[in-house]
């Protein structure tokens, strides 16, 4: 976070219900989508700014798909952007999709210049969902790749750290036991604490997994 107006990457997008001003009940996968989406794209060195986190907020009181810059800013980390919903938001079949897409909207009102890569986020996220790992630490020798990583997955269910062995020669994948964690950003406390060599009961994988570029919770 850079309170001094520095550019900071993205690490959070929230989602809310402008209706009750409260966060987004009963779309878990929705939410977790925009987890994802921060840290993908944080990955990708991807900044809104000096603030690291979106806050969503549907509202039906706009157009569907519409997206507007909220005029009240919130605390110096965060921005408010109203995104249009249907009038049965969000209990309607079309809740997901339009979290989604209201999602890319959002991000293209503050960096309509960033496009691809948006757009690019956005296919991978939908197409990965909670096998898309986010890419904490890698290192490489003669013969492997070793990367420790994390997953997003849909509450009720536990993100899991991971490390990953892929042999350079054969492009062989192995993994050791995931770790759950009891919160995704536990993966960074954890981190410090792992040691490469000693990742125990590697299996094969039938293929590699898809990798966020290396995500940080800093700056």
């Amino acid at each position: 976070m850079t309170k001094d107006g520095r550019p900071s990457p993205i690490k959070d997008i929230r989602l809310f219900e402008a209706r009750t001003s409260t966060y987004l009940d009963g779309q878990e996968e929705a939410v977790a989508y925009a987890r994802r989406m921060a840290w993908f794209l944080n990955g990708a060195g991807f900044s809104l700014g000096s603030f690291p986190a979106l806050y969503v907020r549907f509202a039906s009181s706009l157009n569907p798909g519409a997206a507007r810059a909220a005029s009240d800013h919130g605390d110096w980390w965060h921005r408010y952007i109203d995104v249009g919903a249907a009038d049965d938001f969000p209990n309607g079949p079309d809740a997901p999709d339009t979290i989604m897409s209201g999602v890319v909207a959002a991000l293209s009102v503050f960096r309509p210049d960033q496009m691809d890569m948006i757009n690019r986020a956005d296919a991978i996220v939908r197409a990965q969902r909670q096998h898309l790992r986010f890419l904490m630490k890698r290192r490489e020798n003669n013969k492997v790749v070793t990367e420790i990583s994390f997953n997003i997955a849909q509450w009720p269910d536990a993100s899991c750290l991971f490390i990953t062995v892929t042999d350079k020669a054969t492009g062989g994948c192995r993994e050791a036991d995931p770790i759950a964690l009891g919160w995704y950003m536990e993966a960074f406390d954890l981190l410090g604490g792992i040691r490469l060599k000693d990742a125990k009961n590697l299996r094969e994988k039938p293929e590699r997994p898809v990798f966020s570029g290396i995500v940080s919770r800093r700056g």
